[in-house]
């Protein structure tokens, strides 16, 4: 489902979303040059105005809701028709923070894949780039999500899949792995725990404990039956150092 029609979607269910303070919808972007030039410069001023309103705000959890309840649905269909130009405008990278702020993963992963692709530019008080941003808050999100016995699929796959290809800290890639080991081994899936975990360590997480764990419960599960053979002829080693 498109930006545009996820919105369209909340605004059938509630009438009120989009309506907040300062919440008025800009619109989709003219067709001509010029006109879209000039609607350019009006929605930048607008952004700049919500931005240095936004600063003065102490509360976060107040920051979140003007965002949900007035930003996100004022910038949204400009967003949609900017992505539909094949535009590389900043607001697309402000918007995302925004939607991964308000933690609307469904929208603002469609848009991060977009931004990733057409190379659109990270605010500019952000140091990150925009694949390590995105890895960072995904693997954070599905750590919460995990921790409180919730699915992280299909995001954490999708995020993980598309990092396999970036140049991202090794910090990060033992991260994924390390989570990725540990929602196997809920799963009882050892076969697949033990490698990701062996990775996740090879690449610095401090995963001794639950590799060793999921070593022994694999060796279990052959012994017994309970899961199918690999094409290992003999089993790893257990790890010796953190």
């Amino acid at each position: 489902m498109s930006l545009m029609k996820r919105f369209q979607a909340k605004k059938k269910n509630d009438p009120s979303y989009g309506t907040g303070v300062k919440s008025k919808v800009l619109g989709t972007m003219p067709t001509s040059t010029l006109a879209r030039n000039q609607s350019l410069a009006k929605i930048e001023k607008e952004l700049e105005n919500d931005l240095a309103a936004l600063k003065l705000i102490k509360s976060i959890k107040q920051k979140e809701q003007i965002k949900a309840e007035s930003l996100v649905p004022k910038y949204l269909p400009t967003v949609t028709g900017l992505m539909a130009s094949g535009s590389d405008h900043a607001l697309l990278g402000q918007v995302l923070i925004w939607l991964f702020d308000i933690k609307d993963i469904a929208q603002a992963m469609d848009l991060a894949v977009y931004c990733i692709e057409h190379d659109v530019p990270m605010p500019e008080r952000f140091r990150r780039d925009l694949p390590t941003y995105l890895c960072d808050t995904i693997i954070e999100w599905a750590d919460n999500e995990f921790e409180a016995g919730r699915s992280v699929e299909p995001y954490f796959t999708r995020v993980f899949d598309l990092a396999e290809d970036w140049d991202i800290h090794d910090e990060i890639r033992a991260k994924f792995y390390r989570l990725k080991g540990l929602i196997a081994m809920d799963k009882e899936d050892f076969t697949m725990a033990v490698p990701a975990l062996e990775t996740a360590m090879e690449y610095g997480a401090k995963v001794k404990t639950a590799l060793g764990d999921a070593m022994k419960k694999r060796a279990a599960c052959l012994e017994s039956g309970t899961e199918p053979e690999t094409n290992e002829e003999t089993e790893p080693e257990q790890p010796t150092d953190e």
